[in-house]
């Protein structure tokens, strides 16, 4: 063997993750979507390979992996299971070994618990795209200006890759000679611009911006739920962040944007409220008042965000710098402008000069925030906005830093320089939060009719003592109890879906929500497949019965002729008294031969619990059946297996009704149902295929009580907590009430 071919297989077979060729990464590892117990990591090979992430304590004690099973060239792992505000190695690979490795940089920290205080660091970078000399001096001043200490969010407001959002332009504007270094442990959390919608599509959060980052879409990482990544929300430490999509996604009152955002404004408890996206409320050269996208930002953002104490707004578009006073209430044209009414604090907000800019926990004032020269940057600012304290037009990015109660902000230059600079402070909570949780009712409580519930919850304090516990439902509050045990009662008006939640207070003014507790209010749909092989029977001509079927011919058997089928159903618990709204059996196709005219009727055996079927001659057709009864006239059954409409039957509920109205019926009766007549459709038994054998599904609903306050019907027996009378009952005037005895008075 040549000797040098020799060296490169030992080569090639003695290194970890290396096999017949090299593998590559071309992209990352960078870091998405963290939250108090796990971590999103990416990356991108120039081979498919298999996914493994390798994560640890230390750089040389990665003793725990995560792998994700096929082959790819893009990679994503989420890492879950984690402590919060904790500091983990990693590495990436494949199942044949790491490509990356390990180091004292490679990184990544957890979210803290949403409500902590604790110092947090944030860079902000907006219309930072144009992977060029630019982009790269304002990033080298900032890291000179930061030095090693870790950042914990990247936030960015868009138009992150010029020109037209491309995955090559993405390529150049962070991963290649750019943030990679940056990006190893510290996450971003993006807003889009309209850069990246000229090839990425919001409504169907599809292209490269969509590939390339991971955003949370279930509320995982806190916030309300938006279901989609174009918007969506976070909370990191004691500050709630709200993204907003201000180009591709409906701006307008009751679009999902905005139901979405009012929601989750409403849900959230944190000290802080910091919103971003891309396109600017308040900007330069009547900007803002000429531009469609602009204003619409400032008429239906701006006001629910304001209506909800938002703190800091930060937006990109316009490529300056522009920072505003702390205000409030300005949502038309730049000439309606009242400093006098809408002007919270108009001095500079440094603590160096008129003083930071100071607000209430529930105070009002925003500052609003133009950073868009991160990568490029415009000509001279002609006609600053009137909310404007400061306009420049440089290069630059912003620093943001929360401590507790106190949010510094410093405007970067490209050179070095801190331009501008300024102070919000308010009064927020100390010590640690309460903890709540509702214990009454249990979460996927249903309710047959709307009636009235006492909702309770238990509510501690590690560090004090629990003031109050307020109740709500939908985010509407239903009352405050001040004192334990913690109660509220309350009357669910009508049918649908509530959502029950507990905020609890401390002594120190901390606040905790409880995980939230669904309840559903109006009929109920219980469904029964038949169970055992005696409850399903075939009749013949003659008299004798079989139990034991492959299949259940209805109702013609070739050779036999026309039979009587049984169906029995057991389990489903419906209580004497229900009103039955619709019924149907759904069978399952066991063969797709059809012998028309088919017409099939359905009766109900009129007991108060039918027995099984047995093979005692005409067990079936000798039962009594009920008065009410269903034609059914199947459509073809076109293939095997199928068990849609075509083999579900006609409504019957008068047949059930019939049954569930039997004085001696109890909500573990059995049901029994008689079919017969001509034509054939042949359907799976139970002992054919007892997972598709016939199937019972019925809706239905309970009247209302006569006193529905009190849950129970007029006569009903009580106690009036009297204990000089008897025989205590619900009267007409729905009072429980007793009879006098010759001690009472």
């Amino acid at each position: 063997m040549n000797k040098k071919i020799y060296l490169l297989l030992a080569f090639f077979l003695l290194v970890p993750g290396i096999g017949t060729f090299a593998q590559t990464i071309t992209r990352g590892p960078y870091l998405q979507s963290g939250t108090p117990n796990s971590m999103i990591i990416k990356w991108r090979t120039d081979v498919a390979t298999s996914t493994r992430v390798w994560y640890g304590p230390n750089p040389s004690s990665l003793l725990f992996t995560a792998t994700v099973n096929g082959t790819r060239t893009n990679h994503e792992v989420k890492v879950t299971g984690l402590a919060a505000n904790s500091t983990y190695f990693y590495t990436v690979g494949n199942t044949t070994g790491q490509l990356v490795q390990p180091s004292a940089s490679h990184y990544f920290r957890t979210s803290p618990t949403p409500g902590a205080t604790q110092t947090i660091r944030a860079w902000v970078l907006g219309d930072c795209g144009t992977g060029d000399a630019k982009q790269r001096a304002v990033r080298d001043a900032f890291y000179n200006f930061n030095g090693a200490q870790h950042i914990d969010l990247m936030l960015l407001l868009g138009d992150n890759a010029y020109e037209d959002g491309t995955d090559l332009e993405f390529q150049a504007a962070f991963f290649e000679n750019m943030y990679e270094d940056r990006l190893i442990n510290t996450v971003m959390w993006p807003a889009i611009g309209n850069h990246e919608t000229v090839t990425s599509d919001s409504p169907t959060q599809s292209g490269p911006y969509y590939d390339i980052f991971t955003m949370p879409t279930n509320g995982e990482a806190g916030g309300v739920p938006s279901g989609t990544e174009a918007y969506y929300s976070f909370d990191y430490g004691n500050i709630h962040f709200v993204v907003l999509d201000s180009d591709d996604s409906g701006r307008n009152p009751g679009d999902p944007q905005l139901v979405w955002l009012e929601n989750d404004l409403s849900s959230t408890n944190q000290d802080w409220i910091v919103a971003y996206w891309h396109h600017p409320p308040y900007s330069k050269d009547g900007e803002s008042d000429n531009n469609s996208k602009e204003r619409k930002t400032r008429e239906s953002f701006v006001p629910v965000l304001e209506s909800h104490g938002v703190d800091l707004v930060l937006v990109g578009h316009s490529h300056n710098w522009q920072r505003s006073y702390l205000i409030h209430g300005h949502y038309g044209l730049s000439t309606t402008w009242d400093p006098a009414t809408m002007g919270v604090d108009l001095g500079d907000g440094r603590l160096n000069g008129t003083g930071a800019y100071t607000k209430n926990a529930q105070g009002q004032g925003t500052v609003y925030i133009v950073s868009g020269s991160a990568g490029k940057k415009t000509g001279p600012i002609a006609s600053p906005n009137p909310v404007m304290y400061r306009s420049q037009a440089d290069y630059g990015s912003m620093y943001l830093e929360v401590t507790g109660g106190q949010m510094d902000i410093k405007f970067l230059r490209e050179n070095g320089n801190i331009d501008d600079y300024l102070t919000i402070v308010k009064q927020v909570a100390s010590g640690m939060p309460p903890s709540v949780s509702i214990t009454a009712p249990a979460d996927g409580t249903h309710y047959l009719a709307p009636q009235s519930i006492n909702i309770t919850a238990n509510a501690s304090d590690s560090d004090g003592s629990v003031t109050q516990v307020e109740f709500f439902v939908n985010n509407m509050s239903i009352g405050v109890d001040n004192q334990a045990p913690w109660s509220v009662n309350y009357w669910l008006p009508a049918e649908g879906n509530y959502n029950l939640t507990a905020v609890a207070r401390d002594n120190q003014n901390n606040t905790a929500q409880s995980a939230m507790v669904h309840l559903s209010v109006g009929p109920v749909t219980t469904c029964a497949r038949i169970a055992t092989g005696s409850d399903d029977a075939e009749e013949r001509p003659t008299g004798s019965v079989s139990v034991t079927n492959s299949d259940l011919e209805l109702c013609n058997d070739p050779g036999v002729g026309d039979q009587i089928i049984g169906l029995r159903f057991t389990g489903l618990n419906i209580p004497p008294g229900a009103a039955i709204t619709e019924a149907r059996i759904r069978f399952t196709a066991d063969e797709n031969v059809n012998d028309n005219p088919c017409s099939l009727t359905i009766y109900g055996q009129a007991s108060d619990n039918a027995a099984a079927f047995t093979t005692a001659t005409r067990n079936v057709s000798s039962r009594l059946r009920t008065s009410a009864s269903a034609l059914w006239q199947p459509a073809n059954w076109l293939a095997v297996g199928d068990a849609g409409t075509a083999q579900q039957t006609v409504d019957i509920a008068p047949v059930i009704q019939e049954i569930i109205n039997r004085p001696g019926y109890s909500a573990g009766s059995a049901i029994a149902l008689i079919i017969e007549g001509v034509g054939r459709r042949t359907a799976e038994s139970y002992e054919g295929s007892a997972p598709k054998a016939a199937e019972l599904c019925i809706t239905y609903s309970l009247a209302l009580p006569d006193c529905p306050a009190l849950g129970a019907n007029i006569g009903a027996p009580c106690d009036d907590g009297d204990n000089t009378t008897v025989n205590d009952v619900i009267d007409a005037n729905c009072n429980c009430a007793g009879t006098p005895t010759a001690c009472t008075g």
